[in-house]
């Protein structure tokens, strides 16, 4: 008897962390879409979610320029952009007539894909911090960030 008892306590304690557990994804969730849905409210579309260690970051556009975290970049000013994997260009662009300065150099590999996305702008050069978590995650946020700016960049 003891033991079913201990087996049902156990059953019990297991179950209970599970519902704590799921409770806590569906809050994050909840949270992540209620942020999601006040961008949008403001205009802004969400261009990437980047997961990053302290929380979750939104990359935006609007008709006006990009925003994330406390940075913001306006479209007309926007010179070229490149995407890099641990410091090395992956791609690049720039406006017509505009020559971008020299790239970094690549970091030595430190055993993970770090992903950012330069931005280069009038008087100043904004960094995106991508992330570095696998299974191409992070690459499909670079990807998303610097094809945006891509496409918004002036032409000529």
């Amino acid at each position: 008897m003891v033991i079913r008892i201990a087996a049902l306590a156990l059953l019990l304690a297991g179950l209970w962390f599970l519902f704590r557990f799921a409770m806590a994804l569906r809050w994050s969730k909840v949270v992540r879409e209620g942020s999601r849905s006040a961008e949008e409210s403001r205009g802004r579309r969400v261009v990437a979610e980047i997961p990053l260690p302290d929380g979750l970051l939104f990359f935006l556009e609007d008709d006006a320029g990009f925003y994330w975290g406390g940075s913001e970049v306006r479209k007309p000013e926007v010179l070229g952009a490149r995407m890099l994997l641990n410091g090395g260009v992956i791609g690049t662009f720039s406006r017509a007539g505009v020559a971008l300065p020299e790239p970094p150099p690549a970091e030595e590999y430190e055993g993970r894909e770090r992903w950012d996305v330069l931005v280069y702008c009038v008087g100043q050069t904004e960094a995106v911090p991508c992330g570095s978590l696998r299974e191409g995650v992070s690459r499909e946020i670079a990807s998303r960030v610097f094809e945006a700016v891509r496409r918004a960049a002036p032409s000529g």
